[in-house]
C-alpha cells in the first residue's frame, strides 16, 4: 500500500516540479525517488497506526455515549 501511494506521490512531486523554469532536474528526480522511498520504507506503519487511531477513536466515542451525563 505504501509502495502505491508512493509511487502517486512521486508523480505528483514530478508533475509539479518538473515543469517549473530554474529547478534542476537531477535534484527533482532525485526528490521523487526519495519520497517514493520512504512512503514505501514508513507508508505501511503509518497507515497501520492510522487504522489502529480510528478503531481506538470509534471504541472510544461508543464508550463514552453510553455514560449517561448529568
Amino acid at each position: 500500500m505504501g509502495a502505491i501511494v508512493g509511487f502517486l506521490h512521486m508523480l505528483d512531486v514530478f508533475r509539479a516540479r518538473l515543469d517549473r523554469p530554474g529547478l534542476a532536474y537531477n535534484k527533482t528526480v532525485w526528490q521523487g525517488i526519495w519520497t517514493w522511498f520512504l512512503w514505501t520504507l514508513f507508508g505501511a506503519y503509518v497507515l497501520t497506526f492510522w487504522i489502529l487511531g480510528a478503531v481506538l477513536l470509534g471504541v472510544s466515542k461508543l464508550m463514552n455515549g453510553t455514560r449517561e451525563t448529568p
